[in-house]
């Protein structure tokens, strides 16, 4: 192929690219409120059964949050005390410990002081695959 071959190819793409429109954001499943930011989430199937679904499998929806302690005074935060509040208000509490879905995991249990942030991985027990939320530091 010539090079103004090669040339007038490149500036075609280029062409269909500039009027392409670009897809809309799409909104994360999962939103920090207040002192907590969410870094990443993902669903992961348990082999834990449920009464709640007629002995079926939970699944779980583990979180890589940030906590920031802007609380005025030094913390040491407790994983039982962040939660995940769906968008019809159920309130999901975190756990670290409990199930294979969780192996792996290890959190700090340091002292955070004041304007420190820290990462934690977070567990949410879920019948629920595709939900949805905000997740939160409850003192």
């Amino acid at each position: 192929m010539s090079l103004s071959r090669v040339a007038a190819l490149v500036a075609s793409l280029a062409m269909l690219a500039v009027g392409k429109p670009s897809a809309p954001p799409v909104a994360p499943p999962f939103r920090g409120l207040g002192d907590v930011r969410v870094i990443e989430t993902h669903v992961v199937p348990s082999t834990d059964a449920s009464a709640q679904t007629g002995g079926g499998t939970l699944d779980y929806v583990v979180a890589r949050v940030e906590l920031t302690n802007d609380l005025g005074h030094d913390l040491t935060p407790q994983i039982a005390h962040f939660f995940l509040i769906d968008r019809a208000g159920n309130r999901y509490q975190a756990t670290d410990t409990g199930s294979s879905a969780l192996l792996g995991i290890s959190n700090s249990r340091q002292r955070l002081l004041v304007n420190e942030k820290r990462e934690y991985v977070l567990g949410f027990r879920t019948t629920d695959p595709s939900l949805s939320g905000t997740i939160e530091y409850d003192p």
